[in-house]
């Protein structure tokens, strides 16, 4: 069992989130040895990056897959997306073998999805064709 808890380290001593429901869960622990950890916060994925994924790259990504012969939904697409590019590792905490999962986008960081995004990209760029541009890439539609 893994115990995640936030809370911030304020003038000399550590404040934690919620912490009647912390002093309960450790009695799990009672009279055991136990690891703690601490490490700064690290941000969840943006709106903005979650907006991009969805109205951008997922859908540049099926148009390119229908190029080439695959009849996809855009969630199709974001799983096939997630089996390529978002496959994680977690530890079992006795015997210590590692088992592979899907990490699901709502989970990542905002690095982590960054690095997801990239490799999309590329992907895409490779065995689609396409080019999916940077968040911040202006694109122009020439008109006749």
């Amino acid at each position: 069992m893994r115990l995640v808890f936030n809370g911030k380290i304020k003038d000399s001593g550590l404040y934690i989130n919620n912490r009647n429901q912390f002093d309960k869960d450790i009695l799990f622990f009672l009279n055991k040895d136990v690891t703690v950890t601490i490490e700064k916060k690290k941000r969840k994925r943006s709106l903005d990056q979650n907006a991009y994924l969805h109205g951008v790259v997922i859908p540049m990504c099926r148009e390119g897959l229908l190029d080439v012969g695959y009849r996809y939904t855009l969630e199709e697409v974001k799983t096939d997306l997630k089996r390529m590019f978002a496959i994680h590792e977690k530890a079992n905490e006795n015997t210590g073998e590692l088992r592979e999962y899907i990490k699901d986008t709502s989970d990542m960081t905002t690095s982590e999805m960054m690095d997801f995004i990239a490799q999309i990209q590329q992907w895409g760029a490779e065995f689609l064709n396409i080019v999916i541009p940077d968040p911040n890439e202006q694109l122009t539609i020439e008109l006749n």
